[in-house]
């Protein structure tokens, strides 16, 4: 059996889900909470987030250290620890459901593989493990090799993984043999926490290629991401763009310029789209840039008329929060998070029965009232008839 009819085999989609539609991701008013244990006030990690997530596209959310990545894509993942409080909706094709494994996968940002397997070995054991006891081994082996070949992984299929002290496959080839685990039974979304961290661009950009080779197979994939190069930015569909729990930008990667630019902060030709965003929201800079003016006044250097020195990110920050929330692309936001929510309720067979379970309850309901209504009138008549013959 090849693998596309494997894959089919164990396609959620081909169980009963219409792949057209695909699996829509949103949230809405999303706040997230870590409450006073006592050592001071309640600290907001999210503060009121509105998104969406679409099917064969891929959507980074980016933001310097400490702006609620990792806890964004916890929260929408359903993996949040016990001690923060969250409030808001999160929904999948407009309504809630719980996030199983069928449904989700997350790759964690820390490589949890066993160093002295091979990376087929790796692969079939994790196959025989969840994968339906139905399938047959051939069906399981045309998976393994279906995958190892989607992800790129053919020339290290048969080396060791290694480990601290026994050097084998690459930390690239290690992330995509991560992901390659969490693909096996064909998630409708995929989350990643940070899967090019600690990479090289060119293996930074091998593994963002193959999470939109799995987006373009009709899945959902969201990943945060700290500070890509030129290259790999080019690759995103979308772009959450977070900065203290608040939203700067969220809506389509390209279009991030151009709203920076309308807001006063134009990207300079030649940088890094992704360097000059977090180089306005990233308070870090604060230190650096007072420094940078100290030394100009000092040597009697005019001082620069680029906003980024003469304003703090902190003020840049604000203007750009405010800016957005303002913007078209907020209010895009919530009217499309609004229509997914709308057209996706489902209107099968079932919702016909309802109708029909609910007719038939008003149709006895009002029997019953006509029932009780001639039973009044005819004891109101035996009374009557009562009187006139005493």
């Amino acid at each position: 059996m090849n693998y596309e009819a494997t894959r089919r085999s164990v396609d959620p989609f081909e169980s009963g889900l219409s792949r057209g539609s695909g699996t829509y991701l949103v949230w809405e008013d999303l706040t997230v909470v870590l409450p006073n244990l006592g050592n001071g006030q309640a600290r907001k990690l999210l503060r009121g987030l509105t998104g969406y997530a679409e099917p064969g596209r891929i959507m980074a959310i980016m933001g310097p250290s400490g702006s609620g990545k990792s806890t964004l894509l916890e929260s929408l993942a359903g993996r949040l620890s016990g001690n923060v409080i969250m409030t808001g909706n999160v929904l999948i094709n407009g309504k809630k459901r719980r996030l199983d494994s069928g449904i989700v996968s997350y790759v964690t940002q820390e490589d949890i593989l066993l160093g002295t397997l091979t990376v087929k070995e790796t692969i079939t054991y994790s196959a025989h493990l969840r994968l339906p006891n139905t399938m047959s081994k051939e069906q399981i082996n045309g998976l393994v090799e279906g995958t190892i070949i989607e992800m790129g992984l053919q020339d290290c299929a048969n080396r060791m993984i290694g480990n601290w002290h026994l050097r084998c496959i690459s930390g690239g080839e290690k992330k995509r043999l991560s992901i390659a685990l969490e693909i096996l039974t064909h998630p409708q979304v995929l989350f990643l926490d940070e899967p090019t961290s600690t990479l090289d661009s060119s293996s930074a950009f091998f593994v963002i290629q193959a999470l939109r080779n799995i987006a373009r197979d009709g899945r959902t994939v969201i990943f945060s991401v700290h500070q890509p190069n030129s290259d790999v930015f080019a690759l995103f569909d979308d772009l959450f763009l977070l900065s203290g729990g608040e939203a700067v930008y969220f809506g389509e990667a390209e279009m991030a310029v151009m709203f920076f630019s309308d807001a006063g902060f134009p990207c300079p030709s030649r940088r890094n789209p992704s360097d000059h965003f977090l180089r306005c929201i990233n308070s870090d800079f604060d230190v650096i840039t007072a420094t940078l003016v100290k030394s100009q006044r000092n040597h009697g250097i005019p001082t620069s008329a680029d906003p980024l020195i003469n304003l703090a990110t902190t003020e840049i920050k604000a203007m750009l929060v405010e800016k957005y929330k303002c913007s078209e692309y907020a209010m895009r936001a919530r009217r499309q998070g609004g229509k997914r929510r709308k057209i996706l309720i489902p209107q099968g067979p079932w919702h016909i029965g309802w109708k029909v379970f609910l007719a038939a309850l008003k149709y006895f309901a009002q029997s019953k009232l006509e029932v009780l209504a001639r039973g009044q009138q005819r004891e109101g008549i035996d009374g009557k008839e009562d009187k006139e013959r005493d």
